[in-house]
């Protein structure tokens, strides 16, 4: 089975608060895998709904993604990005790319596994002061 190298990102924080985890994942990790594994790493409270979509920039929706769908039946894409958007009041919106390189699985491995980490996770719900 092929192994997906996953760059995930915040495509509009890059510049200011860097947040990059790559990741590891089978071939056939569905989209709601993903959410939960996202949810997971970046140690939010799994309590809003969530979307992924294609599109050629973050502004720019093209297709909505059934959670049901297979990393294998997304990628390749061409043109076009894959984005999760969590929390639709919030908006917190990861940029999602695959690595070209697939790497055959590992048997000594763990997947889904982190491989790289860059920033620290931003806070759900920031504290505010009165």
């Amino acid at each position: 089975m092929e192994i997906f190298t996953l760059e995930i990102s915040f495509p509009y924080d890059e510049a200011v608060n860097p947040w990059v985890r790559v990741i590891e994942v089978k071939e056939n990790f569905t989209l709601k895998q993903l959410h939960s594994y996202i949810q997971n790493i970046v140690a939010f409270d799994d309590d809003h709904l969530y979307e992924f979509y294609i599109g050629k920039n973050p502004n720019n929706k093209t297709k909505t993604v059934s959670k049901g769908t297979k990393l294998n039946e997304i990628y390749p894409i061409t043109s076009y990005k894959l984005y999760y958007l969590f929390d639709f009041g919030d908006c917190w919106l990861f940029q999602i790319k695959n690595s070209r390189k697939h790497l055959i699985e590992d048997s000594a491995v763990t997947y889904p596994r982190v491989v790289k980490s860059t920033g620290i996770n931003p806070e759900q719900y920031a504290e505010y002061e009165e």
